[in-house]
């Protein structure tokens, strides 16, 4: 049995009735941004959440849409994840928000089931589309993690060195260089809103750190002239207590193929790898773009 249509909450009052739901480690990725919208957090973002129950499983997916960027959708469900049931609610949301139709393609936050299931939903309708993908597994706070890198010391840093947030304007066009898709306005948006630092040896940018928009810490990076300092930490753990005082619990995700970090991330003890049974979750970030004969689906 299935609910007869979407529900939708598009207010903040609206969302506030369901936010909490989204606490889980696996959910964060949904919850941070329902948050930043009720908080007004990220005023260019604007989400939308939409819901449906099929036979016990609730399927919840947001649209994200931001004047500095492509729309983003997070897809998750609380329940037990059936494709067939799944496939008929996707469908639902994407002719709710023009999905799949003209140029107007998804760029997707999710478990990888979702992923293998959208796969066959674009089979199924004849549609072609190029997908870059980034898979990931993803890490979380804990409540004890929480407690002792709020209060943290994490000591002195090099001599010479020193960690600030970082001067847009100034510091936004050497970030930009180390960008895989460079976007001025977005990164500097970013950089003023969420948890992000740099550290410096004078006025010389040795490296940074910043947030995504779904709140996640990200494109954590040390200089290679500064390297070997450990510099990487103490960023990561001063954007880690800069989150948790601004209400964001810290998380982050990191390439399936980047076994170096993986066992650093694990071995830090800093986060908890998010897991299923035992097994770790595998996140598919993935962005669909038009091919030469896109758009038979409408």
């Amino acid at each position: 049995m299935s609910s007869a249509t979407l529900k939708s909450y598009t207010t903040q009052k609206a969302l506030k009735t369901v936010v909490e739901n989204f606490r889980k480690p696996r959910q964060l990725f949904m919850y941070h941004p329902i948050q930043f919208e009720i908080n007004g957090t990220f005023p260019t973002t604007k989400t939308a959440l939409f819901s449906k129950n099929v036979n016990g499983t609730t399927y919840w997916m947001a649209n994200m849409t931001n004047v500095y960027e492509r729309d983003r959708q997070i897809l998750t469900h609380d329940g037990k994840f059936r494709e067939e049931d799944f496939l008929a609610v996707f469908d639902e949301f994407c002719k709710q928000n023009g999905l799949f139709a003209g140029s107007n393609t998804p760029s997707t936050v999710a478990e990888r089931c979702y992923t293998q299931a959208i796969e066959k939903y674009m089979k199924k309708n004849n549609i072609e589309a190029q997908v870059n993908n980034k898979s990931s597994h993803f890490f979380a706070m804990n409540e004890s993690q929480m407690f002792k890198y709020r209060h943290y010391e994490d000591g002195s840093l090099p001599d010479g060195y020193s960690i600030n947030v970082p001067e847009s304007v100034a510091d936004v066009s050497q970030i930009l260089g180390s960008s895989v898709a460079p976007n001025a306005k977005l990164v500097e948006e970013k950089l003023r809103r969420f948890p992000s630092l740099c550290v410096r040896k004078g006025d010389e940018l040795a490296g940074f750190i910043s947030s995504e928009t779904h709140g996640a810490l990200a494109h954590l990076h040390v200089f290679d002239s500064h390297r070997g300092k450990n510099l990487g930490e103490k960023l990561e753990i001063g954007a880690a207590k800069m989150a948790i005082e601004n209400g964001i619990r810290p998380c982050k995700f990191i390439d399936t193929t980047n076994e170096f970090f993986l066992e650093k991330a694990k071995k830090s003890k800093m986060m908890d790898l998010v897991e299923s049974n035992g097994t770790p979750l595998v996140f598919d970030q993935n962005v669909y773009s038009p091919a030469s004969n896109y758009g038979a689906y409408q």
